[in-house]
């Protein structure tokens, strides 16, 4: 069975062994074992800690995380976990739609400064932004 320091997960994690120890304080990780007096993660821990930087990734609180956690591990609570799980897809949905439309504005000014420097080049009218205002790419 692989085992790794605390350095070595956080840098494959791209975070502080400070957080880590956090993340036990708050027992989203929990059970991990000393030698020597120093943290020995496991391919379990890692798998968690994996979830872990998925869901926060994705917008989650640490307290949601916390609640996810123990209504995942248990069968009584799956209402709950779906529940929870639902905010964040809702969430996530509205980012989404956020992100696309951000990234259309970012398109038509793309094209339209494009279009500037083609014109001035060319020693042409510059183009005007009311015809790209509505453009989707």
């Amino acid at each position: 069975m692989a085992t790794y320091t605390i350095s070595e997960v956080a840098q494959k994690y791209n975070m502080r062994p400070s957080t880590l120890r956090y993340y036990e304080d708050l027992g989203l990780l929990y059970n991990v074992p000393r030698k020597n007096g120093h943290r020995v993660y496991t391919d379990q821990h890692l798998s968690r800690l994996s979830t872990i930087c998925c869901y926060k990734n994705a917008g989650m609180s640490l307290d949601e995380l916390a609640a996810f956690f123990h209504y995942s591990e248990s069968e009584e609570d799956v209402a709950k976990t779906l529940a929870l799980l639902d905010e964040v897809d809702d969430r996530i949905q509205r980012q989404i739609t956020e992100l696309q439309a951000n990234y259309q504005q970012i398109q038509r000014k793309k094209h339209y400064f494009a279009d500037i420097q083609t014109a001035l080049t060319a020693h042409q009218l510059r183009p005007k932004w009311e015809d790209y205002r509505h453009q989707i790419y």
